[in-house]
């Protein structure tokens, strides 16, 4: 599962290429909200005005999309359009996203200078600049992350937190904002979710138990699993399970945890 994010960037690209790469105006009404909202002022309001003007797009017009920017709700994506007027055009569109589709759009488009024009002597627009882009994050989800002190902190300040505040204060701390919890009978997303599930989890548990981890945390890219027992004075049958977490950006973007079966008891005659 992506962060929404990358959801959202997904999104945009997907957008973008359909409409003008592909001329599909059938992609407006799966991708665009319906109450879409254009700020270009050389295009009418409204989803229907863009899947008509798709529509009509000449074969001429192609789109190269680069760089991408996302933040929350927008995402501002660069690129190249061909054919959309007399020059090829640089563009940044900004989008913003509601409910999975777009419902916003602003758009900024210059002519493309040439780098032998450009007093800079460098390229507005270089085709393979989304692909770079895409190496350094893939190399930043490889950097080094402590999983064994992220998952062992996730067991002791999260679920075994009893105080509301302090534990959701430690969810913010090792959890992306969107982060899922996979339980064996409910999922759920988001800070104030995932506090909420583990404080009805602790609520149905004696007092005094705590969780402790069954050895180190063991992972490698971006994944990783920590084996885990309860403990209690007041159950001494402890309750056994495995937690297998995601990561991206150094911070919790899935967890499922995993309970052992019981220990079948032996009956001596």
């Amino acid at each position: 599962m992506t962060t929404a994010v990358e959801r959202n960037k997904a999104l945009v690209l997907e957008a973008m290429t359909a409409l003008f790469r592909s001329h599909d105006p059938l992609a407006v009404e799966r991708l665009y909200a319906p109450g879409y909202i254009q700020h270009n002022p050389a295009i009418p309001q409204g989803r229907d005005a863009l899947a008509q003007l798709v529509a009509q797009l000449p074969p001429a017009v192609f789109y190269e999309p680069g760089l991408m920017i996302a933040e929350g709700d927008f995402v501002a994506i660069h690129g190249r359009i061909r054919g959309w007027a007399p020059a090829t055009q640089i563009v940044v569109d900004i989008f913003r996203i509601e409910n999975g589709r777009l419902a916003e759009h602003w758009d900024v488009l210059q002519d493309e200078a040439s780098t032998e024009t450009s007093r800079s002597g460098l390229a507005m627009f270089s085709p393979d600049e989304g692909e770079r882009q895409k190496s350094r994050e893939s190399e930043a989800t490889t950097e080094t992350v402590d999983y064994d002190r992220l998952m062992k902190a996730n067991l002791f300040t999260v679920f075994s937190e009893r105080n509301e505040e302090r534990r959701r204060l430690a969810i913010r701390e090792l959890y992306a904002e969107d982060a899922e919890l996979h339980e064996p009978h409910a999922s759920v997303r988001g800070h104030a979710a995932i506090s909420d599930a583990v404080g009805r989890l602790l609520a149905n548990l004696p007092g005094d138990l705590i969780f402790a981890a069954d050895g180190p945390a063991i992972g490698h890219n971006g994944v990783a699993r920590l084996n885990w027992r309860s403990t209690a004075h007041s159950d001494p049958d402890a309750v056994t399970g495995t937690d297998v977490a995601r990561f991206a950006g150094g911070r919790i973007v899935s967890l499922h945890v995993f309970l052992d079966p019981p220990t079948p008891s032996i009956e001596l005659f």
